[in-house]
């Protein structure tokens, strides 16, 4: 964990987009088969506060597990010219198999963009346009949540990696997997914005039975 905010990227100096100090432990579902992503966006207020979340990718049962999880999380704020304002940001919580199947995350069901509250304002979070699950280290029994703050480009490219809530040796298993992931960049206005995506991965223990 770190006591620093990661914040969004900025156009001209101008906007700094909501970000994320610090990220928490997510559960997985006891007693389920699936596996998947969940996307939610988070409107944080001013103070850093959570005002509210809403599910951009549902992907049953696991939605609730992770709003649930990511609402107690640390944000701080946008900023506009230096000064707080509201903003959102979209957090990705990939909940991993112990031995994926395939390289491809099987999304949920995207909401309707009319239902999308950030779609309403001036900054629009980046997104994962495709993704790939993460494959265990070897002879690993280790479970848990790693969170990492992804770095995005204004062209849509990986530009690095932070992991704010590591797991042993989940951590670079997570890490490897998002380089290999691909997204459309941050926009403010309509312009293209290097931008910080959250991530979590929840690795389940092999022991509960989880896929």
């Amino acid at each position: 964990m770190v006591a620093a905010a990661v914040g969004f990227g900025q156009t001209g100096g101008k906007y700094t987009g909501a970000g994320i100090v610090r990220g928490g432990d997510v559960a997985f579902p006891v007693n389920t088969a699936i596996a998947g992503m969940v996307t939610v966006e988070v409107s944080v207020g001013p103070g850093g506060g959570v005002e509210k979340i809403q599910t951009v990718v549902d992907t049953p049962p696991l939605t609730e597990a992770a709003t649930s999880a990511v609402k107690k999380w640390k944000y701080s704020p946008a900023t506009l010219n230096g000064a707080p304002v509201a903003g959102v940001v979209d957090v990705n919580v990939v909940f991993n198999p112990f031995n994926p199947g395939g390289p491809g995350i099987a999304n949920g069901t995207a909401m309707p963009e009319d239902g999308l509250a950030w779609l309403k304002g001036d900054f629009h979070p980046a997104q994962v346009k495709s993704a790939t699950f993460a494959v265990f280290p070897a002879n690993t029994v280790t479970s848990g949540t790693v969170v990492i703050a992804v770095r995005v480009g204004s062209n849509g490219k990986l530009v690095g990696t932070r992991v704010l809530k590591g797991a042993g040796a989940l951590s670079a298993a997570a890490t490897r997997a998002v380089g290999g992931w691909m997204f459309a960049p941050a926009t403010y206005r309509g312009a293209a914005m290097e931008s910080y995506l959250p991530v979590a991965f929840v690795f389940p223990s092999a022991a509960l039975g989880n896929p």
